[in-house]
Formats: C-alpha cells, sequence, structure tokens
C-alpha cells in the first residue's frame, strides 16, 4: 500500500496489496487476536509510509511535533484493524464466505464515509485517493467519487486472495490462470472504461470564460508568516498582481490565512486591509476581484456565546467579552459588499477539538499550533458561494482541508449554478514532502467528481490550474515566489456525483445492516436448534 500511494508510488500495488493480510486471515479464522495484530501491523505500515510527512510539523519553538504524526497513524491503524477484525468475527459466523467478503467491502466503504463525517475525520487514506496521480484511471469517479475506487481496490483483491486459496485446495493451475487474468481484465476493463469516457468529454463545447490569476508569496509559515509586517506582505502581494493585472477583468486568489492579523466581521468593509485592497482595485482594475484567506473574528458578550468561544478577560466581569474565530475566505470588489465563507471541515486536534465534552477531561488541551493560535475555530455549517458579480459567475471557495471531502464539495454545485471552484491553503506546515503533493493530487479528483475547472493558491505551492479532466495545465513549483494566469473554461454542467453524493455509502451501509441482522438471526435460530435438539436427545 505503501508503494502504491500518491504521488511517487505506482496504484497497480494497490490491487495486490491486501492479499497476504486476507490470505493469512483464512487459515487463522481460529484466532482473533492474532488477526488484530496481524491487521494492525498491516495497516500501521500503510499509515506510517503514506502520511510520513506528517513527522515533518513543528512546535512553536521549532522542535518536531512527532504527536502530529504518531497519534493520527496509530489512531487511523487501530480503527481499520477493527473493521478487518469484526469483518473476521462476522465471517466466522455465517457459512458463505462471499456474504463475509460483502461485509468486509461494505463495511469498509461506511468507514470511509464516516471518515469523511464525523468530528474525528481523517479521510486522507480512504482508499479511492490512491489513484490521485493517475487520473487517466478514474474519470468515471464523475459517477462514484473515491469510494467507487474504493470497491474496485477490494474487489481485485478479494477475487486474487480467493484464486489463491482456491489453488491451494485443488491444485488446478490452469484454473489459477484463468481467475488471475479475469481479476487483471476487471482492472484494465474499469481504465478502458476511464479513457472511453475521457475521449468522449473532449467534444464538449464551452460557453464562457473567466481571467483567473493566482498568486504564490512563498512565505515560511514557521519563520516569516508572523514575522513579517502587515504593509510588507500587502506591498509583496501588491508586485505579484502587478506583473498581470489589467483593465480586463480577472479574479486574483492569494492562499489560505494570508494575513497575520484577524478582522472583525462587524463593519468588515471599513478594515484597513481590506480599504487597501479596494482602493488599489478601482485604480487599477475596477472590474476585478480579490479572493484571499483570512482569519475573521466575532466579539460578542456572555448570551451569545459557544462552547467553541473564547474568553476576553478583563478587569470587571460584567464587561467581560467572547471571541469567535474562524478560519475564512473573503472576496474583495469595488463595492461595499464584503463576500465571505467560513471553513467547515476542520483539521482534528488543530483547528477543532473533536468530542470535546468527552476527551477534554482526559487529554486535556491537546490542540497544535499551526496557525499562529491555540484555539478551536467555529465552522460553518452550510456552504456558501460567492458571486462575481462583473460576469455573473458563482464561485465555489473551498479552504485547504476541505477539498480532501468529495461529497462536501459538490455540495457548492448541488443547488446553485456554480462554473468554478477556488481552493486556497497553506501547506508549508509540511516542508519539502509528499504532503504539498498528496493535498494536490486530491484536487485533481475534486474536478474530475464536479467536472469543474480548479484554481488553487497554496502559499509555498504547488499553485496550480487543473482542468475538468483532472489533468495540470500549469503549475508554480513548490517552494518558488510567482503568479499563475490562465483563461478558465466554465459551465453549469451538473454530473451523476454532484446530484447523487456518496450513495455508495447509502448501499453499503443498508446491506452492512442486512447482513449483521442475518448473522444475529441465524446464529440465535442455530443455537435455539440446538438446545431443542440436545433436550430431545436427553429425553
Amino acid at each position: 500500500m505503501g508503494l502504491g500511494w500518491p504521488t511517487d508510488g505506482c496504484p497497480i500495488y494497490l490491487f495486490v496489496a491486501f492479499i497476504p493480510l486476507l490470505y493469512v486471515e483464512n487459515y487463522l479464522n481460529h484466532s482473533l487476536f492474532y488477526i488484530l495484530l496481524f491487521s494492525f501491523i498491516t495497516f500501521l505500515t500503510w499509515n506510517a509510509i503514506s502520511t510520513q510527512w506528517l513527522s515533518y510539523a513543528k512546535r512553536t519553538n521549532g522542535t518536531f511535533a512527532i504527536e502530529a504524526y504518531l497519534i493520527p497513524v496509530f489512531f487511523n491503524s487501530f480503527l481499520m484493524s477493527i473493521i478487518f477484525f469484526f469483518y473476521s468475527w462476522i465471517k466466522r459466523h455465517v457459512k458463505d464466505k462471499k456474504i463475509g467478503y460483502l461485509f468486509l467491502v461494505c463495511l469498509w466503504i461506511s468507514f470511509e464515509k464516516m471518515h469523511l463525517e464525523w468530528e474525528l475525520s481523517w479521510p486522507w487514506l480512504n482508499l479511492g485517493n490512491g489513484f490521485a496521480n493517475h487520473t487517466e484511471w478514474i474519470q468515471w469517479y464523475e459517477y462514484t467519487g473515491t469510494l467507487g475506487g474504493s470497491i474496485w481496490i477490494w474487489i481485485v483483491n478479494i477475487g486474487l486472495t480467493e484464486s489463491i486459496i482456491k489453488y491451494k485446495n485443488d491444485k488446478k493451475i490452469f484454473s489459477l490462470y484463468m481467475r488471475i487474468f479475469f481479476y487483471i481484465g476487471i482492472i484494465f476493463f474499469m481504465i478502458f472504461i476511464s479513457n472511453l469516457i475521457y475521449m468522449k468529454y473532449k467534444k464538449k463545447k464551452y460557453e464562457r470564460t473567466a481571467n483567473v490569476l493566482i498568486l504564490q508569496p512563498n512565505i515560511d509559515p514557521y519563520n516569516q508568516k508572523y514575522s513579517i509586517s502587515t504593509n510588507k506582505l500587502v506591498s509583496k502581494l501588491k508586485k505579484l498582481i502587478d506583473k498581470k493585472i489589467s483593465k480586463e477583468s480577472m479574479i486574483i486568489i492569494a492562499p489560505e490565512t494570508m494575513f497575520p492579523n484577524k478582522i472583525q466581521i462587524k463593519n468588515i468593509s471599513k478594515n484597513k486591509i481590506i480599504s487597501v485592497f479596494k482602493d488599489y482595485l478601482k485604480k487599477k482594475s475596477p472590474n476585478t476581484v480579490f479572493i484571499t484567506g483570512v482569519e475573521l473574528i466575532i466579539l460578542h458578550h456572555n448570551k451569545d456565546k459557544n462552547e467553541k468561544s473564547i474568553p476576553i478577560f478583563s478587569n470587571k466581569k460584567k464587561n467581560m467579552q467572547w471571541i469567535d474565530i474562524f478560519n475564512s475566505v473573503i472576496q474583495i470588489g469595488t463595492n461595499e459588499n464584503i463576500e465571505f465563507h467560513h471553513k467547515s471541515k476542520l483539521v482534528p486536534a488543530v483547528e477543532t477539538f473533536p468530542y470535546k465534552k468527552i476527551f477534554s477531561p482526559i487529554l486535556g488541551n491537546i490542540l497544535l499550533n499551526f496557525g499562529g493560535t491555540v484555539m478551536e475555530f467555529g465552522k460553518e455549517n452550510y456552504p456558501s458561494v460567492f458571486q462575481y458579480p462583473y460576469l455573473g459567475i458563482n464561485i465555489a471557495p473551498i479552504i485547504c482541508y476541505e477539498s480532501v471531502f468529495g461529497e462536501y464539495v459538490s455540495n457548492f454545485f448541488k443547488k446553485k449554478n456554480v462554473e468554478l471552484m477556488v481552493i486556497i491553503t497553506n501547506d508549508g506546515w509540511w516542508g519539502v514532502s509528499q504532503g504539498h503533493k498528496q493535498h494536490m493530487h486530491y484536487a485533481r479528483i475534486r474536478a474530475i467528481e464536479n467536472r469543474k475547472y480548479v484554481a488553487r493558491s497554496a502559499n509555498t505551492g504547488i499553485s496550480c490550474f487543473i482542468n475538468e479532466k483532472g489533468e495540470i495545465i500549469s503549475y508554480i513549483p513548490y517552494g518558488k515566489e510567482g503568479f499563475l494566469y490562465n483563461k478558465i473554461y466554465l459551465n453549469k454542467n451538473k454530473t451523476f456525483y454532484i446530484k447523487h453524493g456518496d450513495f455508495l455509502s447509502k448501499i453499503s451501509l443498508f446491506t452492512t445492516i442486512i447482513i449483521l441482522l442475518y448473522t444475529i438471526t441465524y446464529n440465535t435460530y442455530n443455537k435455539i436448534s440446538k438446545r431443542v435438539w440436545m433436550n430431545k436427545f436427553k429425553f
């Protein structure tokens, strides 16, 4: 699994990676302890290799925050091994092995969906993400999303494992070869279907375009971001914009949490930084908008506070105020209206304390300092859409971690005629590692699922344009300052995935429940029948 994972890996390994574990489980079905042990070792190895880049995270004092690596690796490995352990337990209690395998696939898909929805979300290693650097294989994700890729991987692994097990029992070498060729055929058939979709999509025509300018300021988030003055930062951004701005209307995009100063939402249009860019646009390009990441705050009194509000202490308790802080993206134009969207999918243990009421008394404050503050962020429950007034374009503003969540992103396009996806992020926390590369490639999957162009601005890189087929049109390498300019093609088409989302998870959950009920009923019936038979025998 580690050798097959993006971005340097070859995904062909993903189709054989689970064979050793499945094979061993078949001969250890009476030793649940060893099944749990071997599965944990398997998943720990995969997690440790594929997300090794997490170990690059640092504390404010410059030391490496090894817990930022170890906690998710061990916790995710444990969850995966519990899923496999539960499958093995169910398989022991049903006679038909096929039902056991079906349960494994459906339970795993339900687990991946849970990882997309609950507060401890960590969908980074959902199996369907494994093809992110081979988008020519997965053009059919516009129908299934990443869960389709997960099912694909499990079907081939299970089929090849069963082929080996059957050969061990009957020693029929020809049957073994036929089964292997069949499952290899499944791999190439799906790739063939993908290429057909790819070629067919080339014939589509575009009605409208938008000029987009992406900025990559390349500011070290550890050493520069909170030491550089706001004036120097604004000047740096203006110099980048000046290289391409004109009177022609365009959309300018800068990265996540661009400014060190927090901005109050109340009277936001009068904020000094925002006023500077408003005046700049009025002078340089009145029909242009500037989209960038900021930290927005709301100040309020005790009666309006929530569980994530932070107290601001004063000498008199009656004057105590509370603050809500948001990781946000704003759109600045020449008019008075400032649009903003708060991040909805927060990073566990960095931006939010998962299940705080349960874990806080046990763990204390475990929040890690990435972004200049150690406090919980507020979040937005419903996706907000930006309107580009000069061309009547609707824009989906996606912030960093949000771009890993397929159905969440598609919801921006579901009810409104959104035509462009903008992703702003800061991947500089992980240095020169696989982290920023994987994150960028996952954005290619979002382009395929929604068949929308992506304009991605990353502080230190990789900033890029991605077309509707998941192809990278142009990019700025990691660690380089610069800008990208392109004419983006727009469309209002809604894919099957936009309309139906992760429908495979609903089918999987329903099937999982049915198999569980069947197993309980089957075993209860067997126990009752056995007792009745024994009583008759005794009589």
